[in-house]
């Protein structure tokens, strides 16, 4: 295989948690595997005069606390001289990153996940497609239609659509004198966007399952268990992982989405699971990958670059 030269886009490269970041590990991967590295910011990505640019910095990387990367040299670069440019910037995903997958569309470089799969795949709205899988779910912001679908169970989970890591969620208890009150509140606080709400599982005490999907075939999976206290299992709350299996539900949840996934270029997903029902799509920046290795041994990194070299 020759040597690539590979662009992240990605959150500053100084925020990395250095023994939990995912962007991390793959960068480190594509290192030993021979591949030039180099990174750039969302904001770093513009057009000029028909051709989309970056301010682009070359990097070596490493799972040092302290010294994870060492900066070689900063230049402008056009997108086009890069062989692979991968999307790992966090949501929230608005308009900007909305705007980011319009420029990157007009490049040459293999782009992953594509831009237009990224915004095809909403990662809390995309399982609308699927609600034979799903939790019983209700979207808009009509409060009255709310309290009609809340009046089916006893508690029901409020989310903000395009957040991450468990924030903008809450749960009501549907029968509470102040449930109106709250979710009307809920739903202002959310501003134009509509709001998402899920009959609640009480399965999550036990944790929830993220499922690991590289082209279309599940490949791990690693439980997630909540905090004392929190019904939210993402590690960004206090959620802990602990070990994982894949079994025949997770399979047969891999085998429904992958058309989907199929269909948008998707190569790296990350499913979220709970007592076998789907509750997102994760295709902007999965992580997890430090977690599954140190509980599991199971190399996603190796796995996903075999993957890329192979499309090369």
């Amino acid at each position: 295989m020759k040597s690539l030269r590979i662009a992240v886009q990605m959150d500053p490269i100084e925020t990395m948690i250095v023994n939990h970041d995912t962007s991390l590990v793959l960068m480190v991967e594509a290192q030993a595997r021979g591949h030039e590295i180099w990174w750039f910011s969302p904001n770093d990505l513009f057009y000029e005069a028909g051709i989309v640019k970056a301010r682009a910095r070359r990097v070596s990387v490493s799972l040092d606390e302290g010294k994870h990367y060492e900066t070689h040299e900063e230049v402008m670069r056009t997108v086009d001289d890069f062989d692979v440019v991968l999307v790992r910037q966090d949501p929230p995903f608005d308009m900007g990153y909305v705007t980011n997958t319009y420029l990157l569309e007009l490049t040459k470089a293999l782009v992953i996940n594509p831009p237009k799969g990224i915004r095809n795949i909403s990662e809390k709205m995309s399982i609308l497609q699927f609600p034979e899988l799903t939790p019983k779910t209700w979207v808009g912001k009509d409060i009255d239609a709310l309290e009609m679908f809340a009046k089916r169970f006893d508690q029901v989970v409020l989310k903000v659509l395009y957040l991450m890591g468990g924030d903008g969620v809450i749960k009501l208890e549907s029968g509470a004198p102040d449930f109106r009150e709250k979710a009307s509140a809920f739903i202002a606080a959310s501003g134009r966007e509509p709001i998402l709400a899920q009959e609640f599982l009480p399965a999550v005490s036990g944790g929830d399952k993220r499922v690991f999907v590289i082209g279309g075939k599940p490949f791990a999976a690693l439980r997630r268990m909540p905090k004392q206290g929190d019904f939210r299992a993402n590690l960004h709350v206090g959620g802990v992982a602990v070990a994982g299996e894949l079994d025949d539900e997770d399979r047969a949840i891999t085998a429904a989405v992958a058309p989907l996934l199929e269909r948008e270029g998707i190569v790296f997903a990350g499913l979220d699971v709970i007592a076998g029902k789907l509750i997102e799509i994760n295709v902007t920046s999965p992580t997890l990958a430090q977690e599954l290795k140190r509980l599991s041994g199971l190399d996603l990194p190796k796995v996903f670059w075999e993957h890329v070299e192979a499309m090369i």
